[in-house]
């Protein structure tokens, strides 16, 4: 996260609320936001406020059967730099080194190593019975991972939703890495799953199911 944005953003809140909106493909309402954070509606109406007139926040209606239209808020393009990826520099330079000095399979190889011992550590975390459960409980390690992970009902099973991706910049000059990603998730969390990334104005959603 650039500083000099966390400066201005501020308080732990309103990067809560951006959080809860990166998350969301249309956007969520005053209302919505402050039922999930478990705060008051003033309290997130005045940060959404504050964050629409410094342009990270934009706004649009949607009509209602009665009453007004509803406001809902989403991220504009200057908030989803926020959520800008991590460098991977270091990584890119060891696999680049790798191989020169062993190889053009060498870097394949340690990303496999690497994906197999993310498995070991996640499955150590991971806990509950059922598929949907240790779901559940991976997306919240993800989530603390910044991967900004969550577990939604779909219309036939449940979807781990992933609105994050700290790899970008590796998967361009190495894209088995969505095969080995959904590979390690698939082996945490017993069964084999399909990864399906959509990637728009900013916006990143990844959608991972039951096959």
């Amino acid at each position: 996260m650039k500083r000099s944005i966390f400066q201005e953003i501020g308080r732990t809140q309103r990067l809560s609320i951006l959080e809860l909106l990166k998350k969301s493909t249309n956007g969520r309402d005053v209302r919505d936001l402050a039922d999930s954070l478990e705060m008051s509606y003033m309290g997130v109406k005045a940060h959404c406020l504050d964050m629409d007139r410094q342009g990270y926040l934009e706004t649009w209606r949607q009509p209602g059967n009665r009453g007004r239209p509803r406001m809902f808020y989403r991220l504009t393009m200057k908030a989803h730099e926020i959520f800008s990826e991590e460098k991977n520099d270091f990584a890119l330079s060891l696999l680049k080194e790798a191989r020169q000095l062993f190889g053009p399979t060498a870097p394949q190889k340690l990303l496999m190593l690497h994906f197999r011992s993310l498995a070991t550590k996640y499955r150590e975390a991971v806990k509950g019975e059922t598929p949907e459960q240790r779901a559940r409980s991976f997306a919240e390690v993800r989530d603390r991972e910044g991967h900004l992970s969550q577990v939604e009902q779909g219309d036939a099973h449940w979807e781990l939703i992933e609105s994050h991706d700290p790899l970008q910049s590796l998967r361009m000059p190495y894209p088995e890495i969505d095969a080995l990603e959904c590979q390690m998730m698939s082996q945490v969390i017993g069964i084999p799953l399909h990864r399906n990334v959509h990637r728009v104005a900013g916006l990143y959603r990844a959608v991972i199911k039951p096959q």
